[in-house]
C-alpha cells in the first residue's frame, strides 16, 4: 500500500509558476460561475416565495 504512494509522490512535481496560475484563475472562475448560479436560484426563489404570499393573501 505504500509503494504505491511512495510511487506516485516519486513520479510528482511541483507545478510551474504558470501552470500554478492557470489552475488558480481556473478555481476562481468555476468559484465565481457557481457562487452566481446560487446567487440567481436564491433570487428565484425569493421571487417566488413572494409571489406566492401575494396571491395567497389576495395581492395589494
Amino acid at each position: 500500500m505504500f509503494e504505491d504512494y511512495r510511487r506516485v509522490l516519486k513520479t510528482a512535481k511541483r507545478p510551474t509558476r504558470e501552470e500554478f496560475k492557470r489552475s488558480a484563475w481556473l478555481v476562481g472562475i468555476g468559484m465565481l460561475v457557481i457562487g452566481a448560479m446560487g446567487l440567481l436560484i436564491n433570487l428565484f426563489f425569493q421571487l417566488l416565495n413572494m409571489l406566492v404570499e401575494r396571491w395567497k393573501f389576495g395581492g395589494v
